[in-house]
């Protein structure tokens, strides 16, 4: 009997007081809320290819086309009436690496880690966590070959490493349905998925939307 919005909070969100600014038939209000801290693990990983870590001259307008290509994808919005954040595991396997890490690759500090990654084989099937439409399909310098589904109303997924897309841009896929095979493409240490989930353009814990018994 009433309008539900999730949203998603940055991991750089500074934590203390915040508000949301909410207009429901016309009248704005703003509601507080507050982020609370919280401490993720640090990982290190070393990759063979220091290009990875460090790209050269050459590659840097590639990576900021990209980069801006990537952001315009995850931030689509698709009314749906039927969205379902009740995801299952792309894939099974160990979760090798969790959601918020500070990332520490060759030694040199990156961003935190945006995803969960799952440690499998090259061509484990992938398959849509949830009902969706194919958003993009690509191959990409640091992502790989890299897939988003739009599961609807700001709700996306994205797959990177990937060694080969089964599903095409624009085809309607359902919950469990294969539609990728996993690989280690673009910036990995090895054979992974790499699963991130986009909530309003903001990646948020994957983990939050698959059931504990999983």
């Amino acid at each position: 009997d009433a309008w539900v919005a999730v949203v998603g909070i940055p991991l750089a969100a500074t934590p203390g007081e915040q508000t949301l600014n909410v207009t429901r038939d016309g009248i704005a209000a703003t509601v507080p809320f507050t982020v609370k801290e919280k401490r993720y693990p640090v990982q290190h990983v070393t990759l063979k290819d220091n290009a990875m870590v460090e790209p050269p001259a050459d590659v840097i307008a590639r990576i900021e086309r990209e980069s801006a290509h990537l952001k315009t994808v995850r931030s689509t919005w698709r009314e749906d009436a039927a969205t379902s954040a009740a995801f299952t595991l792309p894939a099974k396997g160990r979760l090798s690496g969790r959601f918020g890490g500070s990332r520490v690759l060759n030694g040199k500090p990156r961003a935190p880690h945006a995803g969960l990654d799952v440690a499998i084989g090259t061509g484990t099937p992938v398959v849509s966590p949830g009902d969706g439409v194919i958003l993009d399909a690509g191959e990409y310098y640091f992502c790989g070959k890299t897939m988003f589904i739009d599961h609807g109303n700001g709700l996306l997924s994205m797959f990177c490493h990937l060694s080969e897309h089964t599903a095409k841009v624009g085809e309607r896929v359902a919950k469990g349905q294969a539609v990728a095979r996993s690989g280690a493409t673009g910036r990995a240490s090895g054979p992974h998925l790499h699963w991130t989930v986009y909530l309003n353009g903001v990646s948020v814990e994957p983990e939050l939307f698959v059931a504990a018994k999983q």
